[in-house]
C-alpha cells in the first residue's frame, strides 16, 4: 500500500473532480430509473415505508409530489453520497495507491510526465510482483513538430531480460532518428512485463489524450497466465464484464479498501501468502494451470485477446491514430514443448500402444538412427495427434536428416500443442495478422521476418534467449519489422521520403545501440537464472554465487539479484572500465544511461568528460550543447569552453566563458571565469583585451597570484610583440 505524502494534498482537489466525474455514470443510471418510475410513484403509495399496523393514513401520502419525489431521491441517492464521503476521506487520510497513467514532475522548471511506477497496482494489486517502468519523460501539450510514439506490450517490448534500453522499441528509436535525423521523434515506451491484452487495452484508452502520432503493440504470449489472463493466478473472472469492471473500480480507494481486508483475511484463513511469492515471475503467475488445446479455457483466452485487439483498434481508429500490431515469433526449434497432454478421447490401449512407439522413438533417437526413430514418432502422432513432444521429436528427427519443411511444420505444431501456454500458438496469430485494414491498423508479421533471417526458416537459439524473449538480434530485426511496414504505409513520412531517407546501412545502425557489455552480461545471467528454475526445471531457481573477483560476472549477479538497481550495476561497470582506461567502453555505458535519462545534465557532463579523454573532442562538444539544451549551468558552459581551446578554437572558447561568467556565483566561479576569459583572448591573439580582463579581475581579487602570473605572462608577450615590431620597422 502506498501512502500520499502531505506534500500532495494539492492533488485532493483534482482528485474530487474525478471521483464526481468517474460516480456521475451511476447518477445518469439512477436519472434513467428515477424517470422511468415517476408514474408509478403517482398512482401507488409506498407501502414498504408504511407500518401495515397503522390504519390511518401515512404521512408520506400527505407529502406533495414534489415533496415525495424528493424524499425518494434522498433516500435512493444516501448510499452514494456516503461512498462519495468516504472515498475522499480515504484520500485526504493518504489511504491507497494512485493508479493514474502518468504523473507529472517538474524538471528544470519544465512540467514533464512520466509512466507511474503504481499503475502496475492495476495489475498486480494482490501479487507481490511489480514489473518496471520506463522512466522516459514526455511533455503536455505535445511540442511543436514533435512525432510521438506510444508502445504498448508485454516483457518483450519491456526488453527482459535486458533493461528498456535492450528492448526493440529502443532500437526502433534509434533507427528512425538516424533515418529521419531532422525529425523531432520521440518513443514512450509503456510496456509491463506478464500483463496480457486486458493491461494493453486499459492504458489504450487514456492514450489518444496524451496526443500520440503513432501506437504500436507487440503482445500475444502472455493471454492465457498474464495478470488478468483466464488461465493466471492473477485473474479477476472468467467473465469479460467483471474483469472490465474491476479495471474500472480499482481506481477508486474505497475498492482498494475492500480489495486489500478481503485479500488480508483470505490470506490469514487459508494462509495463501506464501504460495505464490516462490520461484520466478513465470511460476507465480502460471504453475497449476494448463490449457489444452481447443479447450474452454482455449477458447476464452482466444475470444477475450479478439475483443480486446477489435477495442483497440476501434480506440485508435476513431482517433485515426496509426496502430501497427505485431505477431508473436518464439522459438520453435531448439525449445521443448512444456507439458505435453494426451487427446481426452484416447482409450487405455491407445495410450499403451501411443506409449510403445513412443518410448522406441526415444530410444532410437539416443542412438542416432533418425529415419528409425522418425518412424515411429510418426506411429505415435498417428495413435494421438494430440502429444506435443511427439511433434517435437518428429520435427528434431526430421530436421537432422535434412527435411526442414516438414521440420518447421512439426515445430510449429508441437509448439501449439503445448499445454503450458508461454508461447503464442499459429490461431492467435492468425487472429492477429487478421486485425489489418491497412487504413489505420497494419500487422507487422516479425515471425515471417525473422523466418526469412534464420536458416531453414527455423527460428531457435540465434534470435530468442529461451522460449521467448529475443537476444539483441532479434530485438533489432523486430525494430526494423516495424519501419518496414511505417515505411510501407508512409507513416512518418512519405513512402518518397522513406525511399530517399533509408539509406543507412543495417551494420552502421547496429553500431549505434545502447546495449553495452554489462547489459549482455547481465541478460545473460537473467536468462541462465530463469532457465534454473520452473517450468525448466522442476525446482526453485538457483545459480552458484559468482566471486567479486569476476568483477562483471558479479555485478551481473548483484544486478539479477535486486542488491543493485540497474543504474547502479551501469557505474560500477564504469569504474570497472576507467581502471582499465577502456574509454570506448565507458562512453557507451554513459551513452545507454542517457538514453534512459536524457533530462539528467550530471550524465550528459560525464559523457563529455569520456570523450575528452579518449581525444574525441567533437563529441564532447556534443555531449555538452545537448547539456546546456536541456539546463544551461555554469560549469556547463565552462566546459564548453575547454574544450574548444583543446580544439584549437579559442574565439569559440570565449563566447562559452563569456556566458558561463553571467552564470557566476561565487568568488571561485568568477575568479576562474576572469582567468579563463583573459586566456582565452590571449590565445586568440587579442592582447589588450586579455590585459584588459586580467586587469579587473586583480582589482576584485589584487592578492590572486595566478592572475598576477598571468597578467606578468600577458606583458610579456606584449613586450616581446613590441619589440618584434620595432626591429622590423628598422629592417635589415
Amino acid at each position: 500500500m502506498t501512502l500520499i505524502r502531505g506534500a500532495d494534498v494539492p492533488l485532493l482537489v483534482p482528485g474530487i473532480r474525478n471521483v464526481a466525474k468517474s460516480l456521475s455514470s451511476f447518477g445518469e443510471r439512477f436519472t434513467q430509473i428515477f424517470n422511468h418510475s415517476q408514474r408509478g410513484f403517482n398512482r401507488q403509495p409506498l407501502h414498504f415505508l408504511m407500518n401495515s399496523k397503522n390504519s390511518g393514513t401515512s404521512k408520506l401520502e400527505k407529502l406533495s409530489p414534489v415533496k415525495r419525489r424528493a424524499f425518494t431521491v434522498i433516500m435512493i441517492s444516501s448510499p452514494f453520497v456516503f461512498i462519495v464521503l468516504v472515498e475522499l476521506a480515504l484520500r485526504v487520510f493518504g489511504y491507497g495507491v494512485d493508479v493514474r497513467l502518468f504523473k507529472r514532475q517538474v524538471i528544470w522548471g519544465q512540467v514533464y510526465y512520466q509512466m507511474n511506477p503504481d499503475v502496475t497496482y492495476r495489475y498486480f494489486a494482490t501479487s507481490p510482483f511489480k514489473p518496471s517502468t520506463d522512466p522516459v519523460y514526455f511533455q503536455m501539450p505535445k511540442p511543436r513538430n514533435v512525432y510521438r510514439i506510444f508502445c504498448l506490450g508485454e516483457s518483450t517490448s519491456a526488453g527482459y531480460p535486458y533493461w528498456f534500453n535492450g528492448a526493440f522499441p529502443a532500437y526502433l528509436l534509434t533507427r528512425l532518428k538516424t533515418i529521419f535525423p531532422s525529425k523531432k521523434i520521440e518513443l514512450i515506451n509503456l510496456s509491463l512485463t506478464a500483463t496480457s491484452s486486458y493491461a494493453a487495452l486499459d492504458i489504450a484508452r487514456e492514450l489518444p489524450s496524451y496526443q500520440p502520432d503513432l501506437v504500436i503493440y507487440y503482445g500475444g504470449h502472455n493471454e492465457f497466465y498474464g495478470a488478468l489472463g483466464i488461465a493466471s493466478n492473477q485473474s479477476v473472472s472468467s467473465f469479460r464484464f467483471i474483469t472490465e469492471l474491476y479495471l474500472y473500480l480499482i481506481h477508486f480507494r474505497i475498492f482498494q479498501l475492500v480489495q486489500n481486508m478481503t485479500h488480508g483475511m483470505l490470506t490469514l484463513v487459508g494462509g495463501q501468502k506464501n504460495s505464490l511469492q516462490r520461484g520466478t515471475e513465470m511460476e507465480q503467475v502460471a504453475r497449476g494451470h494448463l490449457v489444452p488445446f481447443a479447450s474452454r479455457l482455449y477458447e476464452a483466452a482466444y475470444r477475450n485477446f479478439k475483443n480486446n485487439l477489435d477495442a483497440m483498434r476501434s480506440i485508435f481508429g476513431a482517433k485515426r491514430i496509426p496502430f501497427i500490431v505485431g505477431t508473436q515469433v518464439s522459438n520453435l526449434r531448439d525449445q521443448p514443448p512444456f507439458v505435453s497432454g494426451h487427446s481426452p478421447d484416447l482409450s487405455n490401449s491407445e495410450k499403451i500402444e501411443f506409449s510403445n512407439y513412443f518410448s522406441r522413438g526415444i530410444r532410437l533417437q539416443s542412438l542416432g538412427k533418425w529415419d528409425s526413430a522418425a518412424a515411429a514418432f510418426v506411429s505415435a502422432v498417428h495413435i494421438d495427434s494430440t502429444y506435443a513432444d511427439a511433434h517435437y521429436r518428429l520435427a528434431q528427427c526430421l530436421d537432422t536428416t535434412g527435411q526442414k519443411l516438414q521440420a518447421l511444420k512439426e515445430y510449429t505444431i508441437a509448439r501449439n500443442y503445448d499445454e503450458l501456454r508461454f508461447r503464442t500458438d499459429s490461431n492467435f496469430n492468425n487472429l492477429i495478422r487478421s486485425i489489418a485494414n491497412n487504413k489505420y491498423c497494419f500487422v507487422a508479421d516479425v515471425v515471417k521476418a525473422l523466418k526469412a533471417a534464420s536458416p531453414d526458416s527455423l527460428v531457435g537459439y540465434n534470435y530468442i534467449w529461451e522460449h521467448l524473449h529475443p537476444n539483441s538480434r532479434g530485438a533489432f530485426l523486430i525494430a526494423k519489422c516495424y519501419a518496414d511496414v511505417m515505411m510501407k504505409h508512409g507513416i512518418l513520412a512519405s513512402r518518397k521520403q522513406w525511399a530517399s531517407s533509408d539509406t543507412v546501412s543495417d551494420s552502421e545502425l547496429w553500431s549505434k545501440r545502447y546495449v553495452t557489455k554489462i547489459d549482455e552480461r547481465m541478460a545473460e545471467y537473467s536468462v541462465k537464472w530463469l532457465k534454473s528454475g520452473w517450468p525448466f526445471k522442476n525446482q526453485n531457481p538457483h545459480l552458484s554465487p559468482v566471486s567479486p573477483r569476476d568483477t562483471l560476472n558479479w555485478i551481473a549477479e548483484q544486478a539479477v539479484a535486486g542488491k543493485v538497481s540497474w543504474v547502479q550495476a551501469h557505474t560500477l561497470a564504469i569504474y570497472y572500465f576507467l581502471k582499465r582506461n577502456n574509454i570506448a567502453e565507458v562512453a557507451d555505458i554513459y551513452r545507454s544511461l542517457l538514453a534512459e535519462s536524457p533530462l539528467d545534465i550530471s550524465l550528459h557532463s560525464e559523457l563529455a568528460d569520456a570523450y575528452i579523454r579518449e581525444g574525441l573532442f567533437k563529441n564532447a562538444e556534443e555531449a555538452m550543447l545537448n547539456s546546456v539544451h536541456i539546463h544551461p549551468t555554469y560549469n556547463s558552459f565552462m566546459k564548453l569552453g575547454d574544450i574548444m581551446m583543446r580544439m584549437s578554437s579559442p574565439d569559440s572558447a570565449l563566447g562559452f566563458y563569456e556566458k558561463g561568467y553571467d552564470f557566476a556565483q561565487s568568488t571561485e566561479e568568477r575568479l576562474r571565469g576572469g582567468m579563463a576569459i583573459s586566456y582565452a583572448y590571449a590565445r586568440a591573439g587579442h592582447l589588450l583585451a586579455a590585459k584588459s580582463t586580467i586587469v579587473k579581475v586583480l582589482q576584485e581579487f589584487p592578492n590572486f597570484q595566478p592572475a598576477q602570473r598571468l597578467l606578468q605572462d600577458i606583458e610579456a608577450i606584449m613586450l616581446q610583440s613590441s619589440n618584434e615590431k620595432m626591429d622590423h620597422s628598422k629592417g635589415p
